[in-house]
Protein backbone atom coordinates (compact mmCIF):
# COMPACT_ATOMS: atom_id res chain seq x y z
CA UNK A 1 0.00 0.00 0.00
CA UNK A 2 1.29 3.46 -0.93
CA UNK A 3 1.21 5.50 2.26
CA UNK A 4 3.82 8.20 1.61
CA UNK A 5 2.45 11.47 0.27
CA UNK A 6 4.67 13.25 -2.26
CA UNK A 7 3.96 16.87 -3.17
CA UNK A 8 5.42 19.38 -5.57
CA UNK A 9 4.61 23.04 -5.97
CA UNK A 10 6.07 26.36 -7.01
CA UNK A 11 4.98 29.95 -6.87
CA UNK A 12 6.54 33.11 -8.21
CA UNK A 13 6.08 35.70 -5.46
CA UNK A 14 8.47 38.34 -4.09
CA UNK A 15 10.36 36.88 -1.11
CA UNK A 16 12.83 39.52 0.08
CA UNK A 17 13.02 37.56 3.36
CA UNK A 18 14.08 34.27 1.74
CA UNK A 19 17.06 33.81 4.06
CA UNK A 20 14.94 34.19 7.20
CA UNK A 21 12.19 32.03 5.76
CA UNK A 22 14.76 29.28 5.13
CA UNK A 23 15.33 28.78 8.87
CA UNK A 24 11.63 28.66 9.68
CA UNK A 25 10.83 26.15 6.93
CA UNK A 26 13.81 23.92 7.76
CA UNK A 27 12.80 23.77 11.43
CA UNK A 28 9.17 23.03 10.54
CA UNK A 29 10.02 20.32 7.99
CA UNK A 30 12.55 18.69 10.30
CA UNK A 31 10.08 18.67 13.21
CA UNK A 32 7.58 16.87 10.94
CA UNK A 33 10.24 14.36 9.76
CA UNK A 34 9.73 15.35 6.12
CA UNK A 35 12.26 14.67 3.38
CA UNK A 36 12.79 16.59 0.16
CA UNK A 37 13.88 19.98 -1.09
CA UNK A 38 12.58 23.51 -0.68
CA UNK A 39 14.14 26.16 -2.92
CA UNK A 40 13.69 29.80 -2.01
CA UNK A 41 14.74 32.87 -3.97
CA UNK A 42 13.75 36.49 -4.08
CA UNK A 43 11.43 35.43 -6.92
CA UNK A 44 9.51 32.72 -5.04
CA UNK A 45 9.37 29.15 -3.74
CA UNK A 46 9.67 25.68 -5.31
CA UNK A 47 9.37 22.50 -3.27
CA UNK A 48 9.25 18.72 -3.46
CA UNK A 49 8.41 17.00 -0.16
CA UNK A 50 7.48 13.53 1.04
CA UNK A 51 6.32 11.95 4.27
CA UNK A 52 3.21 10.77 6.09
CA UNK A 53 0.13 12.54 4.73
CA UNK A 54 -0.72 14.27 8.01
CA UNK A 55 2.81 15.71 8.29
CA UNK A 56 2.98 16.85 4.66
CA UNK A 57 -0.44 18.47 4.79
CA UNK A 58 0.43 20.06 8.13
CA UNK A 59 3.50 21.66 6.56
CA UNK A 60 1.44 23.05 3.68
CA UNK A 61 -1.29 24.28 6.04
CA UNK A 62 1.31 26.12 8.13
CA UNK A 63 2.87 27.61 5.00
CA UNK A 64 -0.56 28.84 3.90
CA UNK A 65 -0.82 30.89 7.10
CA UNK A 66 1.56 33.32 5.38
CA UNK A 67 -0.72 35.36 3.05
CA UNK A 68 1.87 35.08 0.27
CA UNK A 69 1.31 31.30 0.19
CA UNK A 70 -2.42 31.16 0.96
CA UNK A 71 -3.29 29.96 -2.54
CA UNK A 72 -0.67 27.20 -2.85
CA UNK A 73 -2.08 24.11 -4.56
CA UNK A 74 0.54 21.33 -4.52
CA UNK A 75 0.35 18.38 -6.89
CA UNK A 76 0.06 15.10 -4.99
CA UNK A 77 1.20 11.56 -5.68
CA UNK A 78 1.69 8.49 -3.49
CA UNK A 79 4.55 6.04 -3.02
CA UNK A 80 5.45 3.12 -0.79
CA UNK A 81 8.74 4.66 0.29
CA UNK A 82 10.12 8.16 0.77
CA UNK A 83 11.92 9.07 -2.49
CA UNK A 84 14.31 11.54 -0.82
CA UNK A 85 17.23 10.86 1.53
CA UNK A 86 17.27 14.11 3.48
CA UNK A 87 15.61 17.47 4.01
CA UNK A 88 17.17 20.48 2.28
CA UNK A 89 16.03 24.10 2.33
CA UNK A 90 18.21 26.29 0.11
CA UNK A 91 18.27 29.92 -0.91
CA UNK A 92 19.16 30.15 -4.60
CA UNK A 93 19.33 32.82 -7.29
CA UNK A 94 16.23 31.39 -8.99
CA UNK A 95 13.66 28.74 -8.11
CA UNK A 96 13.42 27.27 -11.60
CA UNK A 97 16.57 27.32 -13.67
CA UNK A 98 16.01 29.22 -16.90
CA UNK A 99 19.63 29.38 -18.11
CA UNK A 100 19.44 33.14 -18.42
CA UNK A 101 22.55 35.16 -17.64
Amino acid sequence: MADILNISCYKFIPLPDAAQLRETLLERATALALKGTVLLAEEGINFFLAGPAQAVRGFVDALRQDPRFADLNPKESWSRTVPFRKMLVKVKREIIRMDHP
